[in-house]
């Protein structure tokens, strides 16, 4: 290990408080979830959020649980930590319905924040409003876990060829 990053650790450590301490635990824990395969990207695994396909409904839910790290000093869920809990959400949901050949990325997104972000966990419905041959335009609803809506947002995601590797 470089020894600056276990320097800086330890006297971190030595200072933390009791909820700095479970902060640094969580973004360890969140650092191996990338680090095992069960997210996809370094900041899912520091969300620790867990996505649900319902094929059914052409659907995708995706749920982070609340914790100090996500909120803002107002206690209550970043506004920005719940734009990228939509958009990713949705962005999952897009690259799960295209071809292989395919991928998307997000060209907007609009998001009404309705009801403050507090609760246990956060959870957000994706769905596909229309699906063109160049664009996507997809729904999300980020709900709390009394069930209370707290943002909607709409976005467009617009579609790129892969490259033959």
């Amino acid at each position: 290990m470089d020894q600056t990053i276990h320097n800086d650790l330890h006297t971190y450590l030595q200072n933390a408080t009791e909820e700095e301490t479970a902060v640094l635990k969580l973004i360890l824990e969140g650092l191996r979830r990338k680090q095992d395969g069960k997210n996809g990207s370094y900041l899912g695994g520091l969300l620790r959020a867990k996505s649900n396909f319902m094929e059914q409904e052409q659907q995708l839910e995706m749920v982070i649980p609340a914790n100090p790290i996500i909120q803002n000093s107002l206690n209550i869920v970043h506004g920005g930590i719940t734009a990228t809990l939509i958009d990713s959400a949705m962005g999952t949901l897009v690259h799960r319905v295209l071809p292989s050949d395919q991928f998307a990325v997000t060209s907007e997104l609009k998001i009404n924040y309705v009801a403050p972000g507090v609760g246990n966990e956060f959870k957000c419905i994706a769905s596909i409003i229309h699906k063109g041959s160049k664009t996507v335009v997809c729904e999300g609803r980020v709900f709390r876990d009394d069930g209370a809506l707290i943002a909607h947002s709409t976005a467009s995601f617009f579609i790129i060829k892969r490259k033959n590797q």
